[in-house]
């Protein structure tokens, strides 16, 4: 048995213990996976510790500390839920989920243009997809990059494409995109993961210059299409309240180059406001300043 079907057989016996443990005893799992992966068998620990640093300045080693751990609780409640969706009906996933202005995503889809819909991984980005998916009643065409065990990577394209919405790998993805939003229909991006310093936009994140992706913000220009955040931090219920913002394209620069560069700078500053208040929720495990 190679290395992919060992890591695979792994993961499916963690997923069927966590799917028989019930969806609501998962944060208890979460914190126990939390002492031992923070304090026992530290994983990333330096990097959370010191992105952390570099975004708050001001808090102290304690404050700092305390937002690591409940961050490792964050990402483990996450990955546990998405093993859990696997086993979840529409009506489910549905009742775990409420959104504001949901009116604006709904005028923004029916109006048969296209929509981008923008998010990071914040809180449990996973279940957002699925989530609007159900309850725009659209079919979201999700970019995603595949993971490294192809097994691990269909088992997440089953769960992503559970009920209505489609995955668009990346690498190939740049026709299909344009094509789904020439044709009106809605294309899904993660767009706060560090981009290469060769084709990224730097722009501010918590006043560091941060490369970012700026597949986003040439799609929305060369097409015209609306470009809608949504962005969801989960309650202390273990529900999840969605929030929904568009990036206007008012008061744009002149040329594409630094038009790309303002809407990469005001999504930025959105996801910023929600990491601002609800801090143990972002990914602060992938190390968004290396450059």
């Amino acid at each position: 048995m190679d290395k992919n079907h060992i890591e695979f057989a792994l993961w499916r016996f963690f997923t069927t213990f966590v799917q028989k443990l019930g969806f609501k005893k998962i944060p208890k799992l979460a914190k126990i996976l939390a002492y031992i992966f923070y304090y026992l068998i530290p994983i990333r620990k330096s990097v959370v510790i010191s992105n952390l640093k570099k975004a708050f300045p001001d808090k102290s080693e304690n404050e700092i500390s305390k937002i690591a751990f409940l961050n490792y609780i964050n990402t483990g409640t996450t990955f546990m839920e998405i093993m859990a969706f696997q086993k979840m009906t529409k009506e489910e996933i549905l009742n775990l989920g409420s959104v504001s202005n949901l009116e604006l995503a709904k005028e923004k889809v029916e109006n048969g243009k296209g929509v981008i819909l923008l998010t990071a991984h914040f809180s449990n980005w996973e279940f957002g997809a699925l989530f609007m998916g159900l309850i725009l009643d659209k079919q979201i065409n999700v970019l995603v990059k595949k993971q490294r065990n192809h097994l691990v990577a269909n088992w997440m394209s089953e769960i992503r494409e559970k009920f209505a919405n489609k995955e668009i790998p990346l690498g190939v993805s740049v026709r299909e995109l344009y094509k789904t939003l020439v044709s009106g229909g809605i294309v899904g991006i993660v767009g706060d993961q560090r981009a290469k310093k060769e084709g990224g936009v730097v722009v501010n994140y918590f006043d560091q210059p941060t490369v970012t992706f700026k597949g986003f913000s040439i799609l929305g220009i060369k097409n015209k299409v609306p470009i809608i955040v949504v962005l969801g931090h989960r309650l202390s219920n273990g529900k999840y309240q969605l929030d929904i913002e568009e990036i206007k394209y008012d008061n744009l620069p002149e040329t594409q180059s630094e038009q790309i560069i303002e809407l990469n700078q005001r999504y930025m500053k959105i996801l910023e406001n929600s990491v601002l208040k609800y801090p143990d929720q972002w990914l602060w495990m992938h190390n968004i300043w290396k450059y």
